[in-house]
């Protein structure tokens, strides 16, 4: 079958963020991103001029999207930290958790409060998986991408939970400990609102019930965690 060329950069990133939050960017070779484009390699290096340019083409798709088909060819690679640093930036910028603050300077243990920081949180992550699936991979492997997880993103989403659980002041559970119930807590919602739906994942076991339905169960279950943590 005749090779096509590659008609946006888009296109070409959407295939790398596909394989790299797969197989991770070590693995991934720029012969597999022109097969999954449909494109011979040579044509791939006229719109991306190597693989470090294809970590920064992927990461301004998840960024900046609507300025991406506006960049000049072929793509130019970016140092990693300063990749890692706009990625903090915006994680800062999205993780914005008012009603989790809320509940934390009253100091609440009601459980529909719980619902409704779980709501908050589920939303996000529903809304971002793709992102964070990229980011959680590119944690594992490259060094300069790990502080953005553990302190721009899950890290301080983890810590704030924490210091929720705390502020109740009715829990005899000591402070790691309340770590580890608010980690159980988060996991809850990010299996709902995110690893399901890789592939094969998000139609077993429940294709029959709807986002809705899959999204209050998913916050019950979130606020059931927190409120087991206070004994």
């Amino acid at each position: 079958m005749p090779r096509k060329q590659a008609t946006t950069l888009s296109e070409i990133a959407e295939a790398a963020l596909n394989h790299i939050s797969r197989h991770g960017f070590k693995q991934t070779q720029m012969s597999d991103i022109a097969k999954a484009t449909g494109t011979s390699a040579g044509t791939l290096y006229l719109y991306v001029e190597n693989k470090e340019a294809l970590l920064a083409l992927t990461s301004s798709f998840l960024l900046n999207p609507a300025e991406l088909e506006a960049s000049p060819l072929p793509f130019k690679a970016a140092a990693r930290e300063e990749l890692a640093k706009l990625f903090a930036e915006r994680a800062l910028e999205l993780a914005t958790w008012p009603k989790l603050d809320q509940a934390i300077k009253d100091k609440t243990s009601d459980p529909d409060r719980f619902k409704a920081v779980g709501y908050e949180m589920f939303d996000l992550m529903s809304a971002n998986r793709r992102a964070i699936w990229f980011l959680d991979r590119l944690a594992f492997e490259l060094p300069e991408f790990a502080p953005v997880q553990l302190t721009s993103v899950r890290g301080r989403t983890l810590g704030l939970l924490t210091d929720l659980l705390e502020a109740t002041g009715k829990s005899s559970i000591p402070p790691h400990g309340l770590a580890v119930m608010a980690r159980a807590a988060i996991e809850t919602l990010a299996w709902s609102a995110m690893h399901r739906h890789r592939e094969g994942l998000d139609a077993q076991p429940m294709d029959k019930l709807s986002e809705e339905f899959i999204r209050d169960l998913a916050v019950q279950a979130f606020s059931g965690t927190l409120q087991a943590a206070l004994r």
